[in-house]
């Protein structure tokens, strides 16, 4: 009776012990996850930007029940900045390509450190939210003082940086760097204002396209015209 007594306790105390993960899950067990504060990660790819991918170099813990698994592949958008699109619809967008190449320059395979805030952890389009840090500085600070991104998105309490980083903005709006230096194209946190554009600022784009295209063609009469003069000669 005392070995039946004694065999039930100890089923009970491994049952209470464990604890059991929902349908789908794969969180790590407690000795897995990361007890570092830091989250850090390696830059996969650069959609443009403000906006990248960042695969895990260990299991995390980011909150309590959401976890991020060592080598699992996530889609960081940054807090509080928006830069020009130089992707999708609106590509093309003044200073797009130079904020874009100016991330990428920064972070191409870089491993940095994520910092979630106290608010939503992801957008609306499953986006992981968070200031990114490469070297020890945030990626957000470099992008603002050097005028190729603008605050904006600000939604409380996400929001723990925000007296510093409007510092910041404040330096390269005063000084005209990037964005602030075309008149009438940023609406201080609310976006880029294409249609105030002066004209020749929105023809900058057709003309290059025009160019490109035109340059294209002579290329091709000129190869025509040469192939042309091959069969014809004797």
């Amino acid at each position: 009776m005392k070995k039946l007594l004694f065999s039930f306790m100890a089923a009970s105390i491994i049952l209470i012990g464990c604890t059991v993960q929902p349908p789908g899950t794969t969180a790590p067990t407690k000795q897995e996850v990361s007890q570092d504060n830091k989250i850090t990660g390696v830059i996969s790819q650069l959609a443009d930007g403000d906006t990248y991918n960042v695969v895990m170099v260990d299991n995390y813990e980011v909150r309590k029940g959401v976890y991020l698994s060592k080598g699992e592949e996530i889609t960081i958008r940054l807090l509080l900045v928006d830069t020009p699109e130089s992707v999708g619809e609106k590509a093309g967008m003044p200073y797009g390509n130079e904020s874009s190449s100016y991330a990428k320059g920064l972070l191409k395979d870089k491993t940095v450190t994520l910092e979630f805030d106290e608010g939503d952890i992801k957008d609306k389009y499953d986006r992981y939210l968070a200031y990114v840090y490469v070297d020890g500085k945030r990626v957000q600070d470099y992008l603002l003082e050097n005028g190729y991104a603008m605050i904006r998105y600000v939604n409380e309490p996400n929001t723990r940086y925000l007296a510093e980083l409007e510092e910041i903005e404040k330096r390269a709006r005063e000084q005209a760097l990037g964005i602030w230096s075309i008149e009438g194209y940023v609406s201080q946190n609310e976006g880029y204002n294409e249609v105030g554009l002066k004209p020749d600022i929105k023809a900058i784009g057709e003309d290059v396209k025009e160019k490109a295209l035109e340059t294209a063609e002579d290329l091709f009469g000129e190869t025509l015209d040469s192939a042309l003069d091959t069969f014809s000669s004797p």
